[in-house]
């Protein structure tokens, strides 16, 4: 009850404290509206005073410029017919200049003809001053100034407004002065009164047309106001007018101009006015926010501070109920010894532990006690001496408690105990049961050495038991094996029937497995549709454990051969297996798995659901072709490369270009040709590599002829790989290559395979039109091999088709391969396209193609292959330009 009355004394103070700052932060709001709307009135009174004298001053300067014109040019005792033009003109520019408002000053006659201007072009071309305004002024029966409603121009597309003044001759007659005044400068001369943020400011007529304006009106400029100005000079100045453009809520200002017809006036709305003291506003709520949780977090401390006091002592009542509470909740037992090892406290859930103590447990019994009762039933089968001893040991490792040590119960608990002293120097003993900890680590431990779909053994179990079959071989001199086996096409029954029915199938592959092996063998899966066999002790002769090998072999190819019930599905499946010998530990593991993969690879190769045992060939095989990739690269480093070109004719006999072969100068091989090493680099990245060195030995090549007159025409192509073209930045690549080394583009030809083009047309396009707006020209290699399409072939921007040396080497002799030839040349000139055939060896071939319309030859009866020496000094080069030519790494 006393807490409750301090709790409402708080709370009261605070609202009191509360509301005195809500009053104060209220009435310094209003004050700042009050003091903002007095601000943005001053502002606007002071604009208008600058404003309306500035505009007043510039207007009383063009009505004094158009009164004087009569004295200035001594008109009143002449007739128009005495004047002279240009000395009339030249007086009017020497007067404009006087005035910076004023663009040109005129004489209008009375038929409104010019004549004359201060702008030489404003007597050449007709005034469009607006309707009726040269009639009024002309009209006047005293001279006055009189000022129109805007028009555009006639020397520019912005709004002017006329100034004109009659000016009386001496026979009787008039003329008129005029002056043509930019709205723009106009504008100008309204905000000389200073900028206020959100001002609306117009100059308007008498009707309340609108002349000008700042800013732009959103309706436009060919607007009437229902209000004109003069109107609103006789109302009330106040906050609740409505602005001129914008037509909210605003302060406006109307003030007449030294012509009667027009008014200005300047708006202020009052958002803009208020914006300022917004701000000043949300200040002082967030201060008045600030102090009014300040006040309210006080109070809250305080309450809090004095409820915690309040509860203390309840809280201390409660404690040793909250204890007892909290120890029968424990899911582990728990028993509090004092400084004597007598039992003061302990859990429900130790007398599960240890149900056979509940007769004897009371406090102060001695934890000898407990242990001696205990005994029998840990060790139901020990002598008095050991359980004694036992009992001893406990309570001699309870003087210095070392960690945590597991005790399993007759009920088959593992019980993991924790015994810490406590500052009395007692004792507290919690026991956690550790089952299902054990439990599941002796099911982390399975799945780390098995297979947790087969249950077959894993690589690591594999491994460690392939170790130590090897270790006992060599102590018996027994003979194993290891079958290493692969399922045939396990992805498609993956991709057409999901994966669950791969999975079963994995099962039912390792069931059938592990029937076809002893029980001292060993089945293991590595993963995926990869599993092994171990065989152990099968002979001490190698002929002899082979033979035993291949029996289990065959008789595991021809069990995983039989039907699979998968589900509904019947499935039949195969497998590839390789096999390899062992005895003693000579090789590791890891070797010993690596060959059997390898002999399982061959079957692969020869189409699977087979077995075949590993020959130390095919181990020398991969380790040659991983040499030659390794020389491969040397030879990159060292620039072992070359090029030789062999030439390409006319029909006339003409050089017209080289196709350059890549070689290879190995420092022990000697020339190495192509076929002996490019299925290697394409089968890695080295001929992404070995196509840009060709590519820059090409440009090299050209720039060199360029420097000689009878072979700077000479055209070189490239031929490039698959792998080198899909790359992304290959344009940009070979336009850098061009730009560096300073090579003609037009003289560089790549050529690319129909199979490359084909294989994603839009990107092929595409990197090629790029190049061929540098002037790089394109060949299809080969055409004729692959699988064209003539409607990607028309996309294609080329320029060369080179008939492929296999049509060329039959013609003559098979007469399907006339036909193609003879269809190619046709296709190619009605596509406006080069042809060349490579390969022509015989005077016969070369007749053929030049009956049917081939532009270019190239082959052993023109020329071998050479290098570029030879090349150049080969007669006769290059009678006219002409295209031609090809670099291949072929």
């Amino acid at each position: 009850m006393g807490f409750l009355r301090t709790k409402i004394a708080v709370w009261t103070l605070a609202a009191l404290f509360l509301l005195a700052l809500a009053m104060t932060a209220a009435s310094l709001a209003w004050s700042g509206r009050h003091n903002a709307l007095q601000d943005g009135q001053a502002q606007v009174e002071r604009f208008m005073a600058v404003s309306e004298a500035a505009l007043n001053r510039n207007f009383l300067a063009i009505d004094i410029l158009l009164a004087s014109t009569e004295e200035l040019l001594l008109l009143s005792g002449s007739a128009a017919g005495a004047m002279e033009p240009w000395q009339t003109s030249r007086w009017l520019r020497s007067a404009a200049r006087q005035n910076l408002l004023v663009r040109f000053i005129a004489l209008l006659d009375a038929q409104g003809r010019v004549l004359a201007s201060s702008d030489a072009a404003a007597e050449q071309v007709p005034l469009r001053l607006p309707d009726g305004f040269f009639a009024k002024a002309m009209a006047q029966e005293l001279p006055a100034t009189l000022v129109s409603s805007p028009v555009v121009g006639q020397a520019s597309a912005e709004q002017v407004l006329y100034f004109a003044r009659p000016v009386p001759l001496a026979d009787g007659t008039q003329l008129l002065a005029l002056a043509e005044v930019p709205a723009a400068m106009l504008t100008s001369v309204l905000l000389q009164g200073g900028s206020i943020e959100g001002l609306e400011v117009t100059l308007e007529d008498r009707e309340g047309r609108l002349i000008l304006s700042t800013p732009e009106p959103p309706w436009g400029h060919d607007y009437t106001s229902p209000v004109p100005l003069h109107r609103l000079s006789a109302s009330p100045v106040d906050w609740d007018m409505v602005a001129r453009l914008s037509a909210t809520p605003a302060l406006v200002q109307v003030r007449p101009t030294l012509h009667p017809a027009l008014w200005i006036s300047a708006s202020l709305p009052r958002a803009a006015a208020l914006s300022g003291w917004q701000m000043h506003q949300h200040i002082i709520l967030a201060v008045a926010l600030a102090f009014g949780l300040t006040v309210l977090a006080v109070a809250g401390f305080a309450l809090d501070y004095l409820g915690r006091m309040a509860n203390a002592r309840q809280t201390i009542a409660q404690s040793k109920a909250m204890l007892d509470q909290a120890l029968e909740s424990m899911v582990s037992g728990f028993m509090l010894l004092d400084a004597g090892r007598r039992v003061r406290q302990w859990n429900h859930r130790f007398e599960e532990f240890f149900p056979w103590l509940v007769p004897m447990l009371a406090h102060g019994v001695s934890f000898r006690d407990v242990l001696e009762a205990t005994v029998p039933h840990q060790l139901p089968q020990a002598s008095a001496a050991e359980r004694q001893r036992w009992v001893e040991l406990r309570l001699l490792e309870q003087l210095n408690p070392q960690g945590t040590f597991e005790l399993l119960l007759p009920s088959g608990r593992s019980v993991q105990i924790v015994e810490r002293t406590t500052p009395e120097g007692g004792l507290v003993i919690t026991y956690h049961d550790v089952s299902d900890l054990r439990r599941a680590s002796a099911e982390i431990e399975h799945l780390a050495f098995y297979d947790p779909l087969t249950g077959l053994p894993n690589r690591r179990l594999l491994l460690d038991r392939l170790a130590q079959a090897t270790v006992a071989a060599e102590r018996t001199g027994q003979y194993g094996a290891l079958l290493f086996l692969d399922l045939d096409d396990f992805k498609g029954l993956n991709d057409t029937q999901g994966h669950e029915m791969g999975d079963r199938f994995l099962q039912q592959v390792a069931q059938r497995l592990r029937a076809c092996v002893r029980q001292a063998d060993t089945v293991a899966r590595l993963g995926g549709d990869e599993f092994v066999i171990l065989l152990t002790d099968l002979a001490a002769s190698p002929d002899e454990a082979a033979t035993l090998a291949r029996q289990v072999g065959e008789n595991a190819l021809h069990s995983l051969a039989q039907p699979y019930l998968l589900g509904t599905h019947t499935y039949h499946g195969s497998c590839s297996m390789g096999a390899t010998l062992w005895a003693g530990n000579d090789q590791s593991a890891a070797e010993l798995l690596k060959r059997a993969d390898i002999a399982m690879y061959q079957v692969k190769a020869a189409h699977g659901n087979g077995l075949c045992f590993f020959d130390p060939r095919m181990q020398t095989a991969i380790s040659q072709r991983v040499q030659l990739e390794t020389d491969l690269q040397t030879a990159l480093v060292l620039q072992q490369f070359t090029l030789h070109y062999q030439p390409q004719y006319t029909l006339a006999g003409a050089i017209v270009g080289a196709e350059a072969l890549l070689r290879w100068q190995h420092p022990e091989r000697g020339l190495v040709t192509p076929g002996e090493f490019i299925a290697v680099a394409e089968e890695s990245d080295l001929i992404v590599a070995m196509g840009d060195w060709v590519l820059r030995s090409a440009c090299e090549q050209l720039v060199a002829w360029g420097r000689e007159a009878n072979l700077c025409h000479l055209r070189l192509s490239i031929n490039v790989s698959a792998r080198q073209f899909r790359r992304p930045d290959f344009a940009q690549q070979v336009i850098a290559m061009l730009q560096q080394t300073g090579a003609p583009a037009h003289l560089l030809k790549l050529e690319l395979t129909e199979s490359l083009m084909l294989d994603n047309v839009d990107d092929t396009i595409a990197k090629m039109h790029q190049l061929r707006t540098k002037g790089v020209r394109f060949s299809v290699d080969d055409f004729g091999t692959g699988y064209s399409s003539l409607a990607y072939l028309t996309r294609l921007p080329l320029h060369q088709i080179k008939i492929d040396q296999s049509f060329v080497r039959n013609l003559g002799v098979r007469p399907t391969d006339d036909v193609i030839v003879q269809t190619i040349i046709g296709m190619a000139r009605n596509l406006e396209l080069e042809v060349i055939a490579e390969g022509v060896e015989t005077e016969a071939q070369k007749k053929f193609l030049a009956l049917h319309g081939c532009d270019l030859y190239q082959g052993y009866l023109l020329g071998r292959p050479m290098p570029v020496a030879d090349l150049e000094a080969q007669p006769p080069l290059w009678p006219s330009p002409a295209p031609g030519g090809g670099v291949a790494l072929l």
